[in-house]
């Protein structure tokens, strides 16, 4: 009896430390790849449990947050006055608009 416990016990414990491992930074890269506007690809690197971590850090830190063009659909830097695709020219209130829903996101 106490055989079975002790395997279910370290069945428990290998689960956990794969999804500490390998669930984890997939899950919060792929919710900063949301709010930062940029491809969820990034997560691909999550193959391998060291690169999800690094993936994820990317990111979340070394990333710039991105915006969609209203005319092509790019995505374009947050600051962005001219689409580098289609030459849309936006205002200064799109802008503000954008950073608005980028701060919504983060919270």
């Amino acid at each position: 009896m106490e055989n079975i416990f002790e395997g279910v016990i370290g069945f428990i414990v290998v689960i956990l430390f794969i999804i500490i491992l390998w669930v984890v930074p997939i899950w919060l890269g792929l919710k900063w790849a949301k709010i930062k506007g940029v491809s969820k690809l990034w997560m691909l690197f999550g193959i391998h449990p060291f690169f999800g971590w690094i993936a994820f850090l990317i990111l979340r830190y070394g990333v710039e947050p991105r915006k969609q063009c209203y005319k092509c659909k790019e995505s374009i830097k947050m600051e962005a006055q001219i689409c580098r695709y289609c030459g849309n020219q936006m205002s200064q209130e799109e802008i503000n608009y954008a950073m608005k829903e980028y701060q919504d996101r983060k919270k």
